[in-house]
């Protein structure tokens, strides 16, 4: 990884799943060149690398450290105040994060177009709230398996044109399951899956 830093005609780079930690992130930031990077699934990565490689990333237009679990709000902030450029995110199941790393990205990133942040519980309608208020060019948004986000919030974002993909069964809310009149105090909400992935390459 430390070579790769070094190669300034790279411009994009997929190390999905691959043992790259901090040090691996901070050599990264040696190519200001980069505008594609996929980090997902690297495990080892913390918000210590995120911050070192983005503060020299500053054109950087494509990020996917999805399911880098050990990333924080922290990691975000960095992120979203020095990749100003961000078109396309992948924050999808880096569970540690919360509505405050949507409040930076909503705050840094404003030509961001397609964000997901699918598989992250502590998001609610707040962060959605922020993302209307300062992306004004979001076209797809992944909250799938978002279960503190509201259909309400989701709909508001879909008026500014917005594409929301989500695990809500929006015809079963309207019309409530059929159920034996013994059970007709309790409804379930099914769950039906749709997760639009975050291309690696712009």
């Amino acid at each position: 990884v430390e070579l790769l830093g070094n190669m300034q005609a790279l411009r994009s780079l997929d190390l999905s799943g691959c043992a790259v930690g901090d040090a691996g992130l901070a050599s990264l930031g040696n190519n200001p060149n980069f505008r594609n990077i996929s980090l997902s699934e690297c495990n080892q990565i913390t918000d210590v690398g995120i911050q070192k490689m983005c503060s020299r990333l500053l054109l950087l237009e494509t990020l996917d450290i999805s399911y880098c679990v050990n990333v924080t709000d922290y990691a975000t902030k960095f992120l979203a105040f020095s990749c100003r450029e961000l078109v396309r995110l992948n924050i999808a199941g880096c569970t540690q994060l919360t509505d405050t790393s949507v409040s930076y990205i909503s705050g840094g990133c404003h030509y961001l177009s397609h964000l997901n942040m699918s598989n992250i519980t502590n998001m609610t309608d707040k962060a959605l709230r922020f993302l209307r208020r300062g992306c004004k060019l979001l076209q797809r948004l992944n909250v799938t398996i978002c279960p503190s986000i509201t259909y309400g919030a989701i709909q508001r974002v879909e008026t500014g044109g917005c594409v929301v993909s989500h695990s809500i069964d929006v015809k079963e809310m309207k019309l409530g399951p059929i159920l034996p009149l013994s059970q007709t105090h309790k409804r379930p909400m099914s769950v039906g899956y749709s997760i639009f992935p975050i291309p690696n390459h712009a």
